[in-house]
């Protein structure tokens, strides 16, 4: 197989992982904020990774599948009831937000990436 779709591959497999529900989990379950600071991270290096290797339709994809599973653990899950932990939003509403925030950082990445990119050609010219 070709090492760029290995790498595609690997870039989504690893975004399929629910880092959303497990910071949210994580914070119900044991009420310390570090998991979002986990999920930050996987999601940094995610990105930057795929930027890197020049994947950036990948974030967006990987973004949507790794919110995808995030709801379907959190259906499957005990987090439904802990709906008073996350006040004023439900736990579901939690999930979206951070999702969404995520999504835009990692966006705001994107575009900051493609200036500096664009800045260096412009200097090599």
């Amino acid at each position: 197989m070709n090492k760029k779709i290995i790498t595609r591959i690997i870039l989504i497999v690893a975004y399929c992982i629910p880092f959303v529900f497990l910071a949210l989990h994580g914070d119900a379950t044991s009420g310390t904020m570090s998991f979002y600071a986990i999920m930050v991270l996987g999601f940094a290096i995610l990105c930057w990774f795929a930027l890197k290797t020049d994947n950036v339709s990948i974030i967006v994809v990987g973004n949507i599948l790794s919110t995808i599973s995030s709801y379907l653990f959190w259906t499957n899950s005990r987090l439904g009831p802990m709906e008073w932990y996350f006040k004023p939003l439900t736990a579901h509403s939690m999930l979206v937000a951070i999702s969404v925030i995520a999504f835009a950082c990692q966006m705001i990445a994107v575009i900051i990436h493609k200036k500096q990119s664009a800045g260096n050609q412009i200097e090599e010219i």
